[in-house]
């Protein structure tokens, strides 16, 4: 779905708020890097070092699954899993540069794969560049059309944009097929709020943040709800709870600027 021009120019703030990591990718290592992508059957060798990188990935120590990744690559380099596990730990720790020279060896080892395309488009909402994430995850798309992280990051491409109603309606056509990505429930509730629905992204948001598996970007997204509703007392509680002083002190003003800024 391509990015109309007059959208690309609204809504700079979309731009700051979403990388401000307000959205959630739903990067999982653990899905994506298995020995099984690799073309040929693993050695015991390879095979162990990615259960162990994977599960340290998962277990939130991101640099010490780095380093693992990085030995693994080293290796074994025509492993893809280990090459799209240092790929997605450099993006996780904001390495953007080198997450995409990463997601670009990973493409030329499986160029028919949707994987390394999604990493690319991560790094390029990241990095801030709207139409090279749109024309990566449309690319990814064209692979494979139902792939879930693909459509949820155009539609945070589009959300970025500003054309929030083209990004809910992928939002909710991902739901419709998995109701229980949570990920994309967070951004839809995000994409409601930036459009003035505060209510429901607010009713939405409380959901993701008292369930037994809370997405991290929900709190601060339940915050902004309130804040864009005028509602500061909540917003100051909800960050409260998990910024420094000085860290709330920034976001208070930062809210406080947003309905003048959101104004045509």
């Amino acid at each position: 779905m391509p990015l109309h021009d007059a959208a690309k120019r609204r809504l700079s703030l979309t731009k700051r708020l979403i990388l401000a990591t307000c959205v959630a990718m739903g990067l999982s290592a653990c899905a994506a890097t298995g020995p099984s992508q690799d073309k040929a059957a693993a050695p015991l060798g390879l095979d162990s070092s990615l259960r162990l990188a994977n599960a340290t990935f998962a277990g939130g120590d991101v640099n010490s699954a780095l380093r693992l990744y990085r030995r693994a690559v080293q290796e074994f380099p025509e492993s893809a899993g280990a090459r799209q596990g240092l790929a997605d730990a450099y993006y996780r720790i904001r390495a953007y540069p080198e997450a995409k020279v990463t997601y670009e060896q990973l493409g030329e080892m499986q160029p028919d794969s949707p994987n390394y395309l999604i990493g690319l488009g991560r790094v390029a909402l990241a990095s801030g560049n709207v139409a090279e994430a749109e024309g990566a995850f449309a690319r990814a798309l064209a692979l494979d059309p139902a792939h879930p992280e693909a459509l949820n990051g155009q539609a945070v491409a589009l959300d970025l944009a500003g054309d929030h109603a083209a990004a809910q309606s992928i939002y909710q056509d991902v739901l419709r097929r998995d109701p229980t990505n949570r990920a994309v429930m967070n951004n839809l509730a995000l994409s409601l709020a930036l459009a003035g629905e505060h209510e429901q992204a607010i009713n939405q948001l409380v959901e993701l943040v008292d369930g037994p598996a809370v997405i991290p970007e929900a709190r601060h997204n339940l915050a902004l709800a309130h804040a864009l509703r005028g509602d500061e007392q909540t917003a100051y509680r909800l960050i409260r709870e998990a910024m420094s002083p000085a860290a709330v002190d920034s976001t208070m003003a930062f809210y406080r600027r947003l309905p003048r800024e959101s104004q045509p």
